[in-house]
């Protein structure tokens, strides 16, 4: 039985208007069908125990979410970050933390509910979904761990090699963004 998880995260993206629920499994010893059938476990287990939750624990999690997004910048980076985020993105909402936290004074677990039946769980027939799934091997690695590449060949060639394959497979939509 492995045991051994390098590194699990979850968190949220905003890119260009979609909003996305981002989980990140790393592994040494789970097929990726496994990974992501772990993780549709995780997301039904989630929901009963949103259901379960009392209101008063529902409230502090509200409450606790609330102060976080109000808490002041650590730096000017962080703040020159957020700003140029919603510059990029074509948002332009500055103050997008306050109003989020507006929103959250109205919220109540029963709206929690409907959006997660919504848009996450995995008894939804028409959820979206996107699954990347990276597979590593040693095969051609050196003990470094690194590509292993014939001292006659030239790395260049190697890697226009592979964009070149990677073109061919992506057709006419390769550069396009939709």
């Amino acid at each position: 039985m492995c045991l051994h998880l390098l590194r699990v995260g979850c968190g949220s993206r905003w890119t260009y208007g979609v909003v996305g629920l981002c989980f990140q499994v790393t592994t040494s010893c789970r097929s990726a069908d496994e990974v992501s059938d772990r993780i549709e476990k995780f997301l039904t287990d989630f929901r009963n125990e949103l259901t379960e939750m009392s209101n008063e624990t529902f409230f502090e999690h509200v409450v606790s979410l609330a102060k976080d997004k109000l808490q002041m910048w650590n730096s000017l980076d962080e703040e020159t970050s957020s700003f140029w985020s919603e510059i990029v993105e074509n948002r332009y909402e500055f103050e997008v933390h306050r109003n989020e936290v507006e929103c959250l004074k109205i919220i109540t677990k029963d709206d929690v509910l409907r959006a997660f039946d919504k848009y996450l769980s995995p008894n939804n027939k028409k959820r979206r979904k996107l699954s990347i799934h990276t597979i590593g091997t040693s095969e051609g690695l050196a003990s470094s761990g690194r590509p292993v590449v014939d001292s006659d060949g030239n790395i260049g060639e190697l890697i226009d090699e592979q964009v070149a394959a990677i073109r061919k497979v992506a057709g006419k939509t390769y550069g396009k963004i939709y």
